[in-house]
């Protein structure tokens, strides 16, 4: 028996019309079954890999790759160009303030994250200066003696303070030595500079912009930093590098990475990701039922025809590679079109921005897509050996038949 007969008879015996329901109706349940199981992967896949990289990128875009942050909240300011220099995974550095406090604008008031930075070298460092909507990022470096020192505020911010660009604001000063019973702080007067927006809700929401000046003087820190922003060549050997950065700058700072920082996110987007991934091979798992009982339906029928191949010489190696056939012809088939299927889903999803989120819900306000070639690889490798293996079962009953008794048959 040659294997292009194998086939032939495989494909005969798969659409060939059968007794009550039809052949057709059944192979096209269990083809059906394995594509959407296929495709449902695949889409989910593709919107959970589209959150992660979409929320590693804003987050990137926001803060620096490594933070070395005062353990007393406070640092001197110096120049770190040597001793950072001497780390080639090492880019590029800023010195920051950053503190809380309380914004008020007219009857609107809310509490912020205000960050102080070097307009010039902060760039370099976080991409910030990409991030402005509205106003001129180069109004920061305007002395904070020429009037109202310039402020950009998130863009969530901005909407809960009811400001825009040219607004007053009215910023509670603090102090790490005022009395918490009894001192009075300052309040300091700053204008809108400009919007930020930088994708990420709770950045947007609690972001203040301005100075590194004019943020020591709200906090009253003189001359020192709160800390230094980091950027490295390779974000996610951040760890490593975070290590050697610690070395280098002794015990003035406490080095953290933004894969530390971040990591319970991360976490619990990979867990969200992998037990989607394990939930929906069910679906593929139910299809592949349907193709045992597909099988099992074609051997009861064709019991005559199996004994007369076995009369004539065929072994029961062939019998059973020719019901395997059937079942890899249904399950092959059904991943191809999943595949495809979830493939054309996931295009038009990030094309056309069906569904819209809400923001301070899920970090994004669009529903974010990326297909990988390794996610829909899996996704097939693993359908395809779930129906390998549905088919095993039907393809050894088959060939475990006797020939004299099948062919007694009618």
């Amino acid at each position: 028996m040659t294997r292009s007969f194998e086939w032939f008879l495989a494909l005969r015996y798969l659409t060939a019309r059968r007794k009550g329901l039809g052949g057709w109706l059944t192979t096209i349940i269990a083809v059906g079954g394995v594509s959407l199981g296929v495709a449902a992967l695949i889409v989910t896949l593709a919107v959970m890999t589209g959150f992660q990289e979409d929320i590693r990128g804003k987050i990137l875009g926001a803060q620096p790759h490594l933070l070395a942050l005062a353990p007393q909240g406070a640092m001197a300011a110096r120049d770190w160009s040597e001793p950072l220099g001497s780390i080639s995974e090492v880019e590029s550095w800023a010195p920051f303030v950053m503190g809380q406090s309380l914004i008020k604008k007219g009857p609107s008031a809310a509490g912020a994250v205000i960050k102080g930075i070097d307009p010039l070298r902060e760039g370099s460092v976080t991409g910030l200066d990409k991030r402005v909507i509205d106003g001129q990022w180069s109004d920061l470096s305007r002395p904070v003696s020429n009037g109202p020192a310039p402020m950009f505020l998130g863009k969530e911010l901005a909407r809960t303070l009811r400001a825009s660009p040219g607004d007053d604001l009215l910023v509670l000063g603090s102090s790490a030595d005022a009395d918490p019973m009894t001192g009075l702080p300052e309040l300091h007067v700053f204008r809108v500079a400009g919007l930020i927006e930088t994708g990420l809700y709770d950045y947007d929401s609690s972001l203040a912009v301005t100075s590194i000046a004019a943020a020591q003087q709200v906090f009253q820190l003189e001359d020192n930093h709160s800390g230094v922003g980091i950027r490295i060549k390779h974000p996610d050997k951040a760890s490593r590098v975070a290590i050697a950065v610690q070395q280098k700058m002794g015990p003035v700072a406490l080095v953290r990475s933004w894969l530390h920082m971040n990591q319970n996110l991360f976490a619990a987007l990979k867990l969200e990701k992998t037990v989607m991934f394990i939930i929906l091979t069910l679906i593929t798992l139910v299809a592949a039922f349907t193709i045992v009982s597909n099988l099992l339906l074609i051997t009861a029928q064709k019991v005559r025809e199996i004994g007369i191949l076995q009369a004539l010489g065929a072994p029961r190696n062939c019998i059973r590679r020719i019901f395997l056939l059937q079942g890899l012809m249904m399950g092959g088939t059904g991943v191809c079109l999943g595949t495809v299927l979830g493939i054309a889903i996931s295009a038009l999803l990030k094309r056309y921005q069906f569904v819209q989120l809400p923001a301070d819900v899920y970090y994004v306000d669009k529903l974010p897509v990326r297909i990988m070639p390794a996610d829909v690889g899996l996704v097939g490798l693993a359908a395809f050996a779930i129906v390998l293996i549905a088919t095993l079962y039907p393809a050894y009953q088959a060939a475990k038949l006797d020939a004299l008794t099948a062919i007694r048959q009618t």
